[in-house]
C-alpha cells in the first residue's frame, strides 16, 4: 500500500510538472507569482526534512525514529506535502495552463486521502498524536485540524 501511494503521488506531480508546457487551454499566468510560490516550497521542503531528520520517510508509515511535533511540525502537521503543493501551485501560475492547475487540485486531493491513511499510522504508533493533530492544522497553519478521538 505504501509504496502505491508513493508512486501515485510521484505520477500525480510529474503530471503537473508536464501539463506545465502543454499547449493549450492558456490563462494569464504570472511568471513572478510562480516563481515565488516555487521557492516558497522548496524552501518549506527543505526546512520540514531538517525538523524530521531520521523520522524522513516517503511510505505513509512511520519508521520508528519519533514524533516531529516542532519546528515546522508546531504549525502544520504535513509541511513537506505542503511544500509539494505550494510548487505545484507556482508551476500553474507561473505556466498559466489550465491543465497544471487541473493537476494541481488532483495533487491536493490525493495528499488529502494519503494524508488520512497516514495519519491512521501516526495515531496508532504515537500515542500523543490525536492531540497534536487537534490543535495543528494539516497543509496550512490553522486549518484542518483533526477532531481529537
Amino acid at each position: 500500500m505504501g509504496l502505491v501511494l508513493v508512486g501515485v503521488q510521484g505520477l500525480v506531480f510529474l503530471a503537473v510538472g508536464l501539463s506545465a508546457f502543454l499547449a493549450e487551454p492558456w490563462i494569464e499566468g504570472s511568471l513572478w507569482a510562480g516563481s515565488t510560490l516555487i521557492l516558497l516550497g522548496l524552501l518549506g521542503m527543505f526546512w520540514a526534512g531538517k525538523d524530521l531528520g531520521r523520522a524522513l520517510t516517503p511510505m505513509p508509515m512511520p519508521n520508528g525514529e519519533g514524533l516531529a511535533a516542532g519546528g515546522i511540525y508546531g504549525y502544520v502537521r504535513h509541511p513537506m506535502y505542503s511544500g509539494i503543493i505550494a510548487i505545484a501551485l507556482g508551476l500553474a501560475v507561473g505556466s498559466g495552463r489550465l491543465w497544471a492547475f487541473v493537476s494541481a487540485l488532483v495533487l491536493i486531493a490525493f495528499f488529502e486521502l494519503k494524508t488520512r491513511v497516514e495519519e491512521r499510522y501516526l495515531v496508532s504508533a504515537y500515542a500523543g498524536y490525536a492531540a497534536y493533530a487537534a490543535r495543528t492544522g494539516k497543509f496550512v497553519p490553522g486549518l484542518g485540524k483533526r477532531a481529537e478521538r
